[in-house]
């Protein structure tokens, strides 16, 4: 059963619950969804209503900004982050791509490229997780001005690559590739089981937190190499209740695939 059709079925099960029933729009690369864009379903969704993104290159955002995801609604993309990406609609200079309020959940999309944040997650109870998140020149990519839960991600280019302003509750920021730092950590943030390449006083290494190269097989290919120390049970401390780090697991090793460095990635999108 596909993805699309368990979020339809979740759905319709609320009718029998006595509330208004969730939604889910469906968002086409061809504009033949649900909604046009990602955009368009932002504006006609309410609290609980998912905007299901299908595969291809999805444009957000104006001048003024990225879009405002609504509090209470979910953008999960249907096919995952390698085949659906998401990007400013009017290149580097929008201030952010997405912005994110309370109780939103957003997986499963690489994003790409904004001056100020990526992500902006300015409301509490926020999940961030199974992206790859793209940072351009001296932006963010992800900025938290609550309380969010961010893991699963790798985050690399410019820039710092998590700023956690503020904290009403608890921030959790693990089990992410971090190409760049964590940074500021106000209130309780809780860092642990990422392999981050830039140290600051938000990142303790030596436990479940590490500083290595996590061996992808190749430029631009996010999955991991059977040697990766994010793989899991290869965690380099011995922590393996860690498990996977990083959106993507192990598609190489066994296999013809050239594996690729940190170094590598990182001379691609020098500015």
């Amino acid at each position: 059963m596909t993805l699309r059709i368990l979020l339809l079925a979740a759905s319709a099960g609320l009718l029998f619950v006595g509330t208004a029933p969730a939604r889910t729009w469906y968002v086409a690369a061809d504009g033949s969804g649900d909604a046009p864009t990602i955009d368009a379903a932002v504006d006609s969704s309410s609290a609980g209503d998912v905007i299901l993104v299908g595969p291809g290159t999805h444009d957000v955002g104006s001048d003024a900004g990225g879009v405002f995801l609504k509090v209470g609604t979910s953008l999960i993309s249907e096919a995952g982050p390698v085949v659906t990406i998401v990007q400013p609609a009017t290149g580097i200079g929008q201030s952010d791509v997405l912005k994110v309020p309370d109780a939103c959940v957003i997986t499963g999309f690489t994003i790409r490229r904004a001056w100020l944040a990526t992500i902006y997650a300015y409301g509490n109870n926020v999940e961030i997780s199974g992206n790859i998140i793209e940072i351009s020149g001296g932006g963010l990519g992800i900025r938290v001005d609550r309380v969010a839960s961010v893991h699963h991600n790798v985050i690399y280019g410019g820039g710092d690559a998590i700023v956690v302003e503020f904290s009403e509750g608890i921030t959790e920021i693990n089990n992410n590739i971090i190409l760049g730092r964590v940074s500021k950590c106000g209130g309780t943030v809780l860092v642990y089981c990422n392999d981050v390449t830039t140290a600051s006083s938000c990142v303790s290494y030596g436990q479940t937190n590490f500083n290595l190269d996590p061996i992808f097989c190749g430029i631009g290919n996010y999955y991991l190499n059977a040697a990766s120390p994010c793989a899991p049970g290869n965690h380099p401390n011995g922590f393996d209740n860690c498990g996977l780090i990083g959106p993507l697991p192990v598609g190489c090793g066994t296999v013809k695939t050239e594996p690729t460095t940190w170094g590598a990635v990182k001379a691609l999108y020098r500015d």
